[in-house]
Parts: structure tokens; sequence; C-alpha cells
């Protein structure tokens, strides 16, 4: 087995166990610092040596095959323990199911005496993803969750978080690499079990709730993806490239089973409750799998097998539906005050982005796809991990009480407008990417017009967000203490990560973009190239890079003459009938007589427009009405 490889699924299984061994702070600080060098080395490594598929045979194989056999019985039995434990019935149910089925492929299947791990460019861009991207939050954790913990006077769990993430971490890395439907489903119920118990961190019954639903929705994907992996292994297929290279329709059922897993592991609607309940966990947990790596397991996958349905009703179908959960997804952020639900309701939007880029299947929108897999991961990381230190520093996620932010907190807040403009404009690769997916959508004025509004909606909330963050003092905000310098690093280094990634948008669609969708869909990299060559190369009329040289100045001046841009005097207003002097501090007009009202500043939400529970409840209609849409147009 390729050394590299070898280390990924090895070095964070050592490092989870090192985090047993102390509860010292610094003793953690020290095995983050190494995990997160050893993993940017090794997955930097991995990419240097390029696209490779590794055979592994033998006694290799054989040790393999009877770890992830013990360590399927391992998942059961904790599904056992966990279920009964809390009495939550429906999982137990499910386990019960899991396990039939389980019995049934390791007696009645046909076992392969040999399997690959089948490194591609997407492949690598995801081990980069999971071993930089993820093992910086973990370094950021380390004052993070002592916080944390201290502010909720919570027993330390500390030795269990570091532990599961990095059995995650682990996990992920497996995931990614692998080709054996066998292994990756194995991977793929590592990561559940691991966000059940992370999600769950703080032990109390919203926390327990919140990790259950997750746990129930993502066995029902995981129960999904073993019916597929039967059907395929009674048809002689074991692997994603057998899937790809088959090339036959009649296997649609048992690609649907695999896409259903992937829609619940993605989050997509009606399976998006498991995401948004998972909130509740520290906000490295959101960043770390719900933003740049568990979630995208389940675009991972589908983006993998869309060879499979290219150029099929099932392929239109799947695209019509990430589509929607792309719009319906947008308009619920706009209606969202609390950072992290903005942040999960974009997520969701993203990745049911990625999937209609999917659906689609063509070169230009697998590599739409591809890209803002890469780009929305370090975007979403660094707007997740900004979330949760604002919080940290004026004790509220309200978007209203940021108000001045950009005055107490001036790099904390440029760094967190920095991450939303990267969702926004150009020339960062985010809206690239969105250009490239209208442009492959151009055949579907259906997809378009969702693309589109959807779009539009992601605009409005991220705006009244970075107005708010930029905007003059309204709010007493007092920031409690000084970041610690992990916490430092890893905005700024993700900050940088965005930077770069814009500035060299062209090599990296080269590298990693371009050569995966000629393996994907044997379409020349010319022909790719050249399709996309208006929106990767010089980005229309004007180079990105001195786009950047000009925001850095104006940067640098706004911080050099911050005492003058944001020392703002603010004017009382003339309301109803009511002069408001300088010295009252409460603004107000009359009412219905003697009646005195005060006059809020705010953003507008459209509550009543974009009611939540209104949309939610439409949404699930219309998805799984979609989902019965997307099997029937596979069959037809």
């Amino acid at each position: 087995m390729d050394v590299c490889i070898l280390l990924l699924l090895i070095v964070p299984v050592v490092f989870s166990v090192l985090f047993l061994f102390s509860s010292n702070k610094s003793y953690y600080k020290l095995l983050s610092s190494l995990l997160f060098i050893s993993g940017t080395v090794i997955s930097i490594l991995l990419a240097i040596k390029g696209p490779q598929k590794i055979l592994v045979s033998g006694t290799t194989f054989s040790i393999m095959e009877g770890i992830v056999f013990v360590g399927e019985i391992l998942v059961i039995l904790f599904l056992y323990y966990v279920s009964i434990r809390h009495k939550r019935w429906s999982v137990l149910i499910l386990a019960l199911i899991s396990t039939g089925l389980s019995i049934y492929m390791f007696t009645s299947v046909t076992k392969p005496e040999q399997v690959f791990f089948n490194v591609d460019k997407l492949s690598i861009a995801m081990a980069l993803i999971v071993n930089i991207i993820g093992t910086l939050i973990v370094l950021f954790s380390n004052d993070y969750i002592a916080h944390y913990e201290e502010h909720r006077h919570m027993k330390s769990r500390q030795k269990m978080y570091y532990f599961v993430i990095c059995i995650f971490l682990s996990a992920m890395n497996g995931l990614v690499l692998s080709d054996s439907l066998s292994w990756i489903y194995f991977f793929w119920e590592i990561t559940t079990v691991a966000s059940f118990l992370l999600i769950s961190f703080n032990n109390d019954e919203e926390a327990l709730n919140s990790g259950f639903r997750a746990l129930f929705l993502n066995v029902m994907g995981g129960i999904s993806f073993t019916i597929g992996i039967i059907l395929f292994a009674n048809k002689g297929i074991d692997s994603i490239s057998g899937i790809v290279a088959s090339g036959d329709t009649k296997y649609i059922i048992p690609v649907f089973l695999l896409c259903i897993a992937g829609f619940v592991k993605s989050a997509q609607v009606p399976f998006q409750s498991w995401l948004l309940g998972a909130m509740v966990a520290p906000t490295p947990v959101s960043a770390l799998l719900h933003s740049s790596t568990m979630v995208k397991a389940g675009v991972f996958l589908i983006v993998k097998l869309s060879p499979a349905f290219a150029g099929t009703n099932l392929g239109t179908s799947i695209a019509l539906y990430g589509g929607f959960t792309f719009l319906v997804c947008s308009m619920l952020a706009v209606q969202q005050r609390n950072a992290k639900r903005i942040l999960a309701y974009s997520t969701i939007a993203n990745l049911g982005l990625i999937i209609a880029c999917a659906g689609m299947g063509t070169d230009v929108a697998i590599s739409a796809a591809v890209a803002l897999i890469i780009f929305h991961a370090i975007s979403k990381a660094l707007l997740f991990l900004c979330a949760g230190q604002i919080e940290h520093t004026i004790g509220s996620r309200d978007i209203e009480d940021m108000s001045g932010l950009i005055d107490k907190a001036p790099w904390l807040a440029l760094l967190t407008a920095f991450g939303m403009l990267s969702m926004l404009l150009p020339p960062f690769g985010v809206l690239i990417t969105k250009w490239i997916s209208l442009e492959a959508a151009s055949s579907n004025p259906l997809l378009v017009i969702l693309i589109t509004i959807g779009s539009a909606f992601t605009t409005v909330y991220y705006i009244k967000w970075l107005g708010t963050v930029l905007s003059a003092p309204v709010k007493d905000i007092k920031p409690k203490g000084h970041a610690d310098w992990t916490t430092s690093f890893s905005l700024g280094l993700l900050g940088l990560m965005i930077l770069a990634a814009t500035i060299l948008v062209t090599p990296i669609f080269n590298y990693f973009v371009s050569p995966e969708v000629t393996s994907l869909l044997n379409t020349t990299q010319n022909a790719i190239s050249t399709s996309l060559d208006t929106v990767t190369t010089g980005l229309g009329s004007f180079n990105d890079l001195a786009v950047f040289i000009t925001l850095a100045g104006i940067i640098l001046i706004i911080a050099f003459f911050r005492s003058k841009f944001f020392n703002p005097k603010l004017k009382r207003i003339y309301m109803g009938g009511e002069n408001n002097s300088e010295g009252d501090t409460n603004m107000a007009f009359r009412f219905g007589g003697e009646q005195r009202v005060e006059a809020h500043i705010g953003n507008i939400y459209l509550s009543r427009m974009l009611d939540e529970n209104t949309i939610t409840r439409l949404g699930y209609v219309v998805s799984i009405a979609m989902l019965c849409g997307v099997l029937i147009g596979g069959l037809l």
C-alpha cells in the first residue's frame, strides 16, 4: 500500500490515542499543532505524487478486511447500546434492519479478493481539505473548547472530543481515497457515529435530541447505501470505478439508492433537519463536520457517480432536485438572525448547487461541482470559526448584536467580512463556480431560474450580515479578552488560503478540476479548458491580482485612519411628532395617543413572507415529490 495513504489512515488514529493520555491544555495544543503539521505534509505529498490506483491484495487486503469486519460489528453494537440506553426505539429499529442487511452482505454476497485505492484529483482535493482545513479546525478548538466548557460550567469532555475528531479525520481519509463500495460504506458509517458523538457533546437534552436526529437520518441513509451495494454486488460490481465503467442504464435503482445516501449525508431537503440541529454543538464541530468535511462526503459520492446518470432522465431529475434545495434553503437563510443557522442553511444550499451540477453531468457542470467543493470548503470553514469567535467576543451569535464589531474587534470583523465577500463577489472562486453552473444550465430554463433566484437570496442574507458587522457602533459591545495564538493563526491562515485560492484559481482549475472531469467523463482537457476559458482566465476584462492589491490598499488605509472612519456621532431623528433630545438614549415615537413606542434599528427579515415553518413544510412536500420524480425519471 502507498505510504501516504497508509499514514493518512493511521496517523489520526495514533493521535486519537495520544489525546487520551493527558488533560493538560498545553499538551492538547502541542498534539493539535503536530496533527496539523503532519496532516498538511502528508496530504501535500499525496498531491505531489498525483493520481494513482493502488492495488490492495494478499496479506494487506486480509488485514484490512478484518478491520472492516470488526469495525462494522462495533458500529452496530454501538447503535444498540446508545438506542437502548436512551430509549430511542426508532434508532434501534434501524439498527436491527442494518444488522440484517450486513449479515446478508457478509454471508451471501461474493467478496472480491482484492480492492483498489483510486486516488484521482477529486480524492486528492478532498484529502487536502480534510487534512489541512480539518486539522486547522482542531487547532482552533484548543482555546475555543476550553472557554466553551468554562462558560457552560460543564464537566470537561475534551478527551472524548479530540479522540472522536481524530477518528473522524481518519474515516474521512479512507472514504475519499477508497474505491471499494464496502470500504466506503464502512468509513461512511464511522463518520455517522462520530458525528453523533460530537453533536451531542454538551450531553444535555437538546444536544442528545439533535444527535439522535442526525443518527437516525444518517443510519437511514446508510441502509439505502447497503441495499445499493447488495444490488450492485449481485451484478458483479463492487466499486465506484466499476459502476462508472459499466455505463449501463439498467443499474438505475442501485445508483438511485446510493444517491439517496448522498442526499441524506449532505442534508438535502427533506433531510436537512439533522444539520440544523447539529448547530447546537460547539462551533468547531459545525465547521469540521458540516461545512468542510462530512457533508462534503455526500456530494463527493454523487459527483463520483455522475457518469452513471449523465445525460439521462435520472440526471435531469437530480439536477432539478439540487436546484430546488438551493433555492429553498437560500430563502430560509434570509429569515435567520442566528449566525450559525444562516451558515447552516447556506451550506445546505451550496451543497444543493453542487448536486444540481452533478445531475447535469456535462463537462462544464462537473467542473463547477468540483470547483465549488474546493472553494466552498475554505470560505465556509472560515465563516463558521469566525461566528464562533464572535460569539466568544460579544457573547451572542445574533447578527443584530454584531453592530459595531468593526470598532471593537476590527481584525475579526474584517476576516468575517472577507469570508462573506468570498462567497459573494468576483473574483472569488465561489461566484465563479456559480457563473459556470449557470452556463452549464443554460439549456434548462427551469434550472436557470432556480439557480438565479437562489443566488439573489444568497446576496440578501450575506449583505445584511456584512453591513451589520461593518456598521458604526450601535450596540454596546465589550470584547472579552484576547484570543489565543491558535485562534488567530487558524483564522488568519484560512483567510490567506481564500486569498491564495482565488489568485491561483486558474492553476487550481488546471490541476484539480479539468483532469478530474477528463477522467470522469472521458472528455478531452482542451475541450473543457476552451469552454471555460472566458471564466477562468483573466476573469473577463479585469485582472484578479490587481483587484486584491487594490483591496489590500483599501484595508490598510481604513486600518490607518480607523479612528476617523469609525468614530461616528449618532444623530437623533424626528419621529412621529416627538423630538429626540441628545441626552435621550432611547429613540421613540407616539402611537395611539399617549402610548410611547421605542424605535428599533435592524435588518429586515421578511418573517411573514418567508416564514420558516411554512416554507419548510412546503419544502418537505415538494422535495419528497421530486425524489419520487427522480426515481420515476430514472426508470423512464
